[in-house]
Parts: C-alpha cells; structure tokens; sequence
C-alpha cells in the first residue's frame, strides 16, 4: 500500500476526510484578543515497527492539527510532509478554520522506503490571504533493530591480554520477511567496571556485510561490556546484551 493509501484508509477509520471537520474543538475556541498567532499540533512522539507488533496495538496513531488562532488569523492550510519532503496534497486540508481540528491515522510503515521523517505544518493566513505565521511539528517512523550473538571472549581473560567484543547487528527488513543483515553501521561499545554504576566509552566499530562487528580491547580488570546501535532516521536504536568477564 502506498503512503497516501495508507494514512488515506487510517483517516477514513477515524471519520476524517480531506478538507473541514464538521465542528469546532469546544465552545471555548474563539480567537483571544490579540495579534499573536498560536498553534496546536500533536503527533506522535515515536513509532517503532517490530515484527511481532500488533497493528492495532502498536500501528494506529494519530496525528491531529488544530486551525491557528489569533485575533488577525482567518483561516489556516495543514498539510502532511512526508521522508522525502514531498507534500501529500490528497489529505491536506484547506481553510481550516481558527480553533477547529483535523487529523490523521498514522500506520506502521510497510516498507523501508516508508520509514523516517514526517512533518504536520500549519500555515496561517489572515482575510486577504496574506500569510501570518507557520509552525511544524516532527515524528520518526521507523523499523526495528537487534544485535544477535554478543560476546565478550576470552571468559575469563588474563589481565594484558586481548579481549574481543563482537556480534551482529540486524535491522527489520519488512514486517513480512523480518530481519535482515544491517552493513556499514558504527557500534559504539562500553564498559562498566566492577563495583561502579557509569558505562565508559571504549571505541568503536562498523558492521561487515554480514553485519557482524568485532572489536579488541586490553584486558585491564573485570567488568562488564555491551554494545550500542544509535540508529538512524530510518531504523531504531538498540543495546546488546550484557556480558560480564574475569580478569585473571
């Protein structure tokens, strides 16, 4: 399904449709006595898709936008950005008036290319259609990671010798066909010492393109290691396992 169809069908699901809802917010939404303009916009603060995710659990969200209000402002344009920067003009909504709420059904991506970056703006105008102000509030959608096979070896190690951090990191290929390997990415790996609470930073390093990582240290005294994805604008960040090792 493509990315209007999908949010197309989300939006019919809630009653919304391309243009004006049928009301107002409350009765209270009357335009202060003022020049400044102000904004409401609410999306979500984060959509991570998994495999195992329930549509209905994890997929339906929504996004909703009401009209900017101020006492010079007459009317307001919303419209949907989406990772490519391309403008959704069959759900956008014109005129919409002061007060008055609009909104969408946001679904998890179905494909990588749908994955990233998704604006809701605002742009208000007054009587002459003389724009006023503009705001714009941002979300992520994007696929799972995992990091399979973390190890810290040798167990136990003797104390100078060389310690390998490795493991191999995947991404969610599309909700069908799950994971698969992610290439080309930096691991950033840690170490918490024994008998402490803060993780030190130890260096880093890229997946092959079997997505498998590996790394050495000098073994200097007991601890435990872990590795760490930051993510992307498309794919979510993620933390291994832990792995505790004696040093000898």
């Amino acid at each position: 399904m493509t990315l209007p169809q999908r949010l197309m069908s989300a939006a019919a699901a809630l009653g919304v449709a391309t243009g004006l809802l049928a009301g107002p917010v409350s009765a209270t939404a009357a335009d202060a006595d003022t020049a400044a303009v102000t904004f409401r916009i609410q999306v979500p603060k984060r959509l991570s898709v998994k495999k195992t995710d329930k549509y209905d659990k994890y997929c339906r969200m929504d996004v909703w936008v009401w009209g900017a209000k101020g006492s010079t402002v007459a009317y307001s344009n919303v419209d949907l950005i989406d990772p490519h920067g391309h403008i959704e003009p069959v759900i956008s909504y014109r005129k919409v008036l002061p007060g008055y709420q609009v909104g969408w059904g946001v679904g998890c991506p179905a494909k990588p290319a749908d994955t990233g970056k998704y604006t809701a703006r605002v742009i208000a105008y007054n009587r002459s259609g003389k724009k006023l102000a503009t705001r714009q509030e941002s979300w992520y959608e994007k696929f799972d990671t995992a990091i399979g096979s973390f190890n810290a070896a040798p167990e136990p190690v003797r104390k100078g010798r060389t310690l390998t951090v490795s493991g191999r990191l995947f991404r969610l290929n599309d909700r069908a066909t799950g994971y698969t390997s992610y290439s080309g990415k930096t691991m950033r790996i840690y170490f918490r010492p024994k008998g402490t609470k803060t993780w030190k930073y130890m260096g880093s390093a890229k997946t092959a393109k079997d997505g498998r990582f590996r790394k050495g240290f000098k073994a200097s005294r007991d601890g435990t290691w872990r590795a760490y994805f930051p993510g992307t604008s498309h794919c979510d960040k993620q933390v291994s396992r832990d792995d505790y090792v004696d040093v000898k």
